[in-house]
């Protein structure tokens, strides 16, 4: 046997292989003969949308007497021995000529905070749900921590970060050394014999072909990447204008204006820019990502020889992209300070009861759960102090701090978990309730930091701001013999923090129109105006807001702007699709006049007016749909796109489709509103359909952070309210009768183009 390295997918760009496996033998291969060492470049799944993964590195020692590599000791001295790891990686080779350096475990470059969290958080999240919802791997066995490379003449390490000149498995070593794992043991099946000897090969051949079909693209993504690329090798007068002034693309819908925003971001890409690409549909952004990573897989193919590296492409939503922003600003967390402090307060109380208890009690008995009995059974102790000190064991358990020592230490970790854990609910909270609150304090502090500090007493919130954003001493000042935060390190902190959200990035925001004044003036605060493009509708494409976002204007002065108006052809509908919109349209005065896509196919439209169909009907229907799809080419996501109307075509179960419980929300007039947290069932057909070989990806869940990238094998099952800039060869509309109506007699319906005839009822007529 012998220590084997594997390249799969071909060999990546940014190490030397030879020198790698020179490293693995100079360091694992000390006391190690027998291991396996897969590197799988260029992972072609968009499993996250807010990056790629450039390589994922799995590491498996074979578990016999003997054969061993061990990479530290722990904190009692003992030996940590390494089993199994999966490490995704992404590269980051734009600093390499910039200063960088650690800043109380803060990276900065240039003065400025780089901060790759989400990144790490989204990769971490999307290959664990794929290697076990795709690739049929235990989740629960599974624990991935990414890793990012950060190509640098300085040499530090941190959790999750390796900044280094060489890429190769001494500079792991390192890494393996300092940062805080103790366990290194990635996949449980892995450890064993067997798991070692069988499971490894059939899980990474498995991993292997899954994402090669998964990667495969169908007739519509080939022809837009195709179209993509056919438009890039032209030189485009709007190209040149980016990062010089803000450039707007008006049109009207359907008209191409996520597509000229797609396209600029691809050019970006292509030759090495880092791109932001924002828009409000959370379904639109996986749509966006799964055609930027078919995109980059075929620039990285005609660039094996050139070595030329693709820009970095992130796609979010923007409320993920305020939510994060002020959330690492603070803002969330000063919001809501007097309920974290009450939480907070409670949870310092039942400590110093339970851990009276437990430091008494370890003395004598090291077992965790005798303990958790003693605790259960004290009379003195109330439910709520029990759950802590159960919690609290739980933590010690975990940890294996087990004896007197390890007490106070696991303690102030414990309770800084928390600390964390309770900031993190809070954010949430006031950020879904007071949005646009939370809106004019971030532009408050990025623009007004001084004023900030002094309106939420910033000075004396050390304790509540420490563990939240992570405060460096230089920041810190004392009063009274506690811990101040300094006006100048508050500023200097906002300064650093912001910056690292640029990150040499420009910005294209969709459905611009729909932006709040609010979200306008941070971005170009953040940006500046000339590193922002936006595609910009009409009054008729208002969803979020009353009035149209003006983005020519900031801070009261006339920006520089270029404006490109597209064409009034569609790009996502044929002859008679767009032929009936303009009946419509023009019946009710509406200015449309769109033009059809030019193909021989014109399209077919099918109104089917019964009120109910049976199983079988819909299947039979559905086989249909299905086989047209696959006729032209298309993959299952490609062929197929259901949207339902979101208060009907449900499942009727009952209570379902009642309000749990009331809550509020401040809307962006400051006016308090009624919101219900509502629950519903699942689409009544969707049993029926996948017994019937259909897969589905449920888009209508209430939790959407939760989803991952759909598969090209699954077709999309969504609300008409998320459909905005989706494309299917085929689109199945149910109850689109009562999508209408609910929308006309919707309280909020009359907030919408108050004074336009489509609202007005005395105009309607029937068709």
């Amino acid at each position: 046997m012998s220590i084997e390295i594997i390249p799969i997918n071909g060999k990546s760009q940014y190490f030397d292989y030879d020198d790698f496996e020179k490293s693995v033998k100079e360091t694992v291969g000390k006391k190690c003969s027998d291991a396996k060492i897969f590197l799988f470049n260029n992972f072609p799944v968009s499993v996250s949308v807010e990056t790629n993964i450039d390589l994922i590195i799995v590491i498996a020692i074979e578990d016999k007497k003997g054969n061993f590599y061990i990479p530290k000791s722990n904190s009692e001295g003992k030996a940590v021995y390494f089993h199994n790891q999966i490490i995704p990686l992404k590269f980051i080779t734009q600093f390499q000529d910039d200063t960088i350096t650690n800043d109380n475990g803060q990276i900065v470059v240039n003065e400025e905070y780089i901060d790759y969290s989400t990144e790490i958080n989204s990769i971490r999240f999307g290959l664990i749900n794929y290697l076990s919802n795709k690739c049929g791997m235990n989740k629960q066995g599974l624990f991935i921590q990414p890793m990012i490379f950060i190509k640098s003449k300085n040499e530090f390490i941190q959790n999750n970060y390796l900044i280094a000149e060489t890429f190769d498995f001494k500079s792991i070593h390192k890494y393996f050394t300092q940062n805080s794992a103790d366990i290194f043991i990635a996949y449980k099946d892995w450890k064993s014999e067997f798991g070692y000897q069988t499971t490894i090969n059939k899980d990474i051949e498995r991993i292997t072909e899954q994402a090669s079909k998964d990667s495969e693209i169908g007739y519509l993504t080939k022809k837009k990447v195709e179209r993509i690329g056919k438009q890039l090798s032209n030189s485009r007068t709007i190209y040149e204008e980016l990062n010089k002034h803000l450039v707007i693309v008006s049109g009207k819908a359907g008209t191409g204006k996520s597509s000229e925003l797609l396209l600029l971001t691809m050019k970006c890409i292509s030759n090495g820019q880092n791109t932001l690409y924002l828009t409000y549909n959370k379904l639109l952004i996986f749509d966006i990502a799964k055609t930027v990573k078919s995109y980059v897989n075929a620039k990285l193919k005609s660039s094996e020889i050139s070595g030329e590296k693709p820009g970095e492409a992130s796609v979010l939503t923007l409320h993920a992209f305020f939510y994060r922003l002020s959330k690492s600003l603070g803002v969330l967390h000063v919001l809501n300070e007097v309920r974290i402090e009450k939480l907070l307060a409670t949870l310092k109380e039942r400590m110093r009861k339970v851990y009276d208890i437990v430091k008494v009690e370890i003395a004598k008995n090291t077992n965790i759960d005798d303990i958790k009995a003693i605790i259960q059974n004290n009379n003195n102790l109330d439910i709520g102090s029990k759950e802590v000190g159960i919690d609290f064991l739980n933590f010690l358990k975990k940890k294996n701090a087990t004896t007197s020592n390890d007490l106070d230490k696991a303690s102030v970790d414990f309770f800084n978990h928390k600390k964390s854990i309770v900031g993190n609910i809070g954010a949430n909270e006031v950020f879904l309730a007071d949005y646009y609150g939370v809106l004019e304090n971030t532009l408050l502090q990025i623009q007004n930091p001084e004023q900030f500090y002094d309106k939420y007493n910033i000075e004396n919130k050390h304790e509540l701001l420490d563990v939240a954003i992570g405060l460096n001493e230089k920041y810190v000042g004392e009063k009274d013999g506690k811990k101040t935060i300094t006006e100048k390190g508050f500023v200097e902190f906002k300064n650093r923090r912001v910056g690292g959200h640029r990150r040499k990035r420009t910005l294209f925001i969709d459905e611009a129109q729909d932006c709040h004044r609010l979200e306008k003036e941070i971005l170009i605060s953040i940006y500046g105006s000339n590193n922002v493009v936006v595609a910009n509708g009409g009054k008729e494409q208002l969803i979020r807001h009353v009035e149209l976002c003006n983005w020519e204007v900031s801070q009261a002065k006339k920006l520089e702007v270029k404006k490109h108006y597209t064409r009034n052809k569609s790009y996502r509908v044929k002859k008679t699709v767009v032929d009936f919109c303009n009946y419509v349209a023009k019946r009710f005065q509406i200015d449309l006049n769109l033009e059809p896509l030019e193909s021989e196919d014109e399209g077919e439209l099918l109104f089917d007016f019964r009120l109910n169909h049976n199983e079988n009907e819909v299947t039979e229907i559905f086989n249909h749909l299905k086989l047209k799809g696959e006729v032209n080419g298309c993959s299952p996501y490609e062929t197929l796109l259901v949207l339902l109307e979101s208060n009907s075509q449900r499942e009727n179960t009952t209570g379902l489709n009642e309000s749990n419980r009331e809550t509020a929300i401040i809307n962006e007039y400051g006016n308090i509103e009624d919101a219900s947290l509502l629950r519903r069932g699942t689409w009544k057909y969707i049993e029926t359909l996948e017994s019937n070989d259909f897969m589905f990806w449920d888009g209508t869940v209430d939790d959407k952070s939760q989803l991952i990238v759909p598969s090209p094998n699954e077709s999309r099952v969504i609300y008409y309210e998320s459909c905005r800039g989706l494309e299917a060869w085929t689109v199945a509309c149910f109850a689109l009768d009562k999508f209408f109506s609910q929308k006309r007699e919707d309280p909020d319906a009359e907030k919408y183009l108050i004074e336009d005839i489509f609202l007005n009822q005395n105009c309607l007529s029937p068709l």
